[in-house]
């Protein structure tokens, strides 16, 4: 969790990004229960060793990465904000869609121009490939009202992202 916000901080600091969103779904829930094949615990056979990568669900600590994240935006000067991230992924940012905040007592159905075709991959209305991350991520930044042109998201950065394995 460290290593995560220290590469994310670094990020900001080394491009000169003074704000940081970050989204939340104030419903999240902290524990699930997705059935006895996911929900499993690092058991080895008598004698070895557990070995925690055949688990199937790991479950990311998003309100303790937050945290950090506040504490190290605060003690570099970054702007820190939280935003409400429902319908993100669903919405093209790219079709520039209306994107609406969830009503738990109205959940009525909404209506997007693109669709999220499997993990990681969105297509917009125009049948344009990018990725779902990226996609959600700058719905993200729309929905903060922060100052965000299309002009400035390019598509190339929607199709390709770069990628950052954190070990």
């Amino acid at each position: 969790m460290n290593k995560t916000a220290r590469i994310i901080i670094n990020h900001c600091l080394t491009y000169q990004i003074g704000k940081l969103v970050v989204g939340y779904n104030p419903g999240i829930k902290h524990e699930i229960n997705i059935g006895l094949s996911n929900n499993q615990t690092a058991v080895a056979p008598l004698g070895e060793t557990p070995r925690p990568h055949c688990l199937n669900f790991v479950q990311i600590p998003f309100w303790q990465l937050r945290q950090k994240l506040k504490a190290l935006c605060s003690r570099y000067g970054i702007e820190y904000l939280e935003q409400e991230e429902s319908y993100s992924s669903k919405a093209s940012f790219y079709d520039q869609d209306e994107i609406p905040v969830y009503n738990a007592d109205n959940p009525g159905k909404q209506k997007f121009s693109g669709k999220r075709i499997k993990r990681g991959l969105y297509r917009t209305k125009d049948k344009h490939l990018v990725s779902s991350d990226i996609n959600g991520s700058a719905n993200i930044l729309v929905k903060s009202k922060h100052r965000l042109s299309f002009e400035r998201v390019s598509r190339g950065f929607l199709a390709n992202p770069l990628r950052i394995f954190v070990s």
